[in-house]
C-alpha cells in the first residue's frame, strides 16, 4: 500500500515536471517528447523493483503518451464519419491539454465526402487564427479593433467545421438520390450548385483571414489600419454566409427526414 501511495505521489510529481518541461520546449516538441521519455525511462530504472509502483509507472505512461499525442499533431484534426463517446473523450483530452501548452485546438472532420483540400482547409484556418491572436499580443491597434479582430478570426475555424460537415452531408444525400426518380437531374444539379456554393465561401474567409494576418503586419510596420477595417468587414460578411448556408443546408434535413418518415 505505501508504494503504491509513493508511486502516486510519484507519478503527479513526474506529469507535472513534464507539464513544466513542455512550457519551458514548447518551441520544440520534439525536445519536449525527449524529455517525457527521458523522466519516463529513469522513473522505471528507479522503482522497477517496486509492482505497485510499475502499475502506477504505466498509468503515467498512458498519460505521458496523450500528453505527447496531443502536442506532435501536424494535422489539427480527427477524421471520423460517426465519432463516437471514445473519440470525443480523446479529443477532449487533447484539447483540454493543447490549451494548457497555449496550442490551436483539434477539431472533428468527417472522414469521407470530403476532399483532401478540404480537410486541410481545417488546420490552415486554426493555425493562421493562431498566429493571428499571437500578432495580437504586440499590435498597435486600438482596443475595440483588437477586440474585433479576436471575434471575427475565432469564429472562422468553427464556421468552416460545420461548413465540412454539411459538405459531406450533401454529398452523402446527393448519392443516395437515384436518377432513375430524379431523371432530369434537377436535384443533384441543387445539390451540386449548394456544395460548389459552400466550398467557394469556404476558400474565400481562408483567402480574407490569410489577408488579415499580412494586414496585421503591415500596421505593426507603418501603423496603417485602413485596408484592416475594409477586411474586418468582409470577413464579418463571410462569417455570415457560412452561417446562412449552414441553415439553408438545415432545412434540406429536415425535407430528408420528413421524407424518409413518410
Amino acid at each position: 500500500m505505501p508504494e503504491i501511495i509513493i508511486g502516486l505521489i510519484a507519478g503527479i510529481a513526474v506529469f507535472g515536471g513534464v507539464l513544466a518541461l513542455g512550457r519551458l520546449l514548447a518551441a520544440s516538441p520534439r525536445a519536449t517528447l525527449a524529455g517525457v521519455i527521458g523522466v519516463a525511462v529513469g522513473l522505471i530504472a528507479l522503482i522497477a523493483r517496486w509492482p505497485g509502483l510499475l502499475l502506477t509507472d504505466v498509468a503515467v505512461m498512458l498519460l505521458l503518451g496523450l500528453l505527447a499525442d496531443a502536442l506532435r499533431r501536424r494535422t489539427l484534426y480527427v477524421a471520423r464519419d460517426k465519432p463516437g463517446w471514445l473519440t470525443r473523450t480523446h479529443v477532449a483530452l487533447i484539447n483540454l491539454l493543447r490549451a494548457a501548452f497555449n496550442q490551436p485546438r483539434i477539431w472533428l472532420i468527417p472522414g469521407n465526402y470530403v476532399e483532401p483540400d478540404e480537410r486541410a482547409m481545417q488546420t490552415h484556418a486554426a493555425r493562421l487564427v493562431y498566429e493571428i491572436n499571437d500578432a495580437l499580443k504586440c499590435s498597435p491597434l486600438p482596443p475595440e479593433k483588437y477586440a474585433s479582430v479576436e471575434r471575427q478570426t475565432r469564429q472562422v475555424p468553427g464556421n468552416l467545421n460545420r461548413a465540412l460537415w454539411k459538405l459531406a452531408r450533401l454529398r452523402r444525400l446527393a448519392e443516395s438520390i437515384d436518377y432513375q426518380y430524379d431523371r432530369d437531374g434537377q436535384q443533384h444539379q441543387e445539390l451540386a450548385a449548394m456544395t460548389a456554393q459552400l466550398h467557394g465561401e469556404m476558400r474565400r474567409a481562408l483567402e480574407l483571414v490569410s489577408s488579415l494576418s499580412i494586414s496585421l503586419v503591415k500596421v505593426e510596420l507603418a501603423h496603417d489600419d485602413l485596408s484592416t477595417d475594409r477586411l474586418l468587414a468582409a470577413l464579418d460578411d463571410s462569417n455570415q454566409r457560412l452561417r446562412d448556408l449552414s441553415a439553408s443546408y438545415a432545412e434540406v434535413k429536415e425535407q430528408r427526414e420528413l421524407y424518409g418518415a413518410d
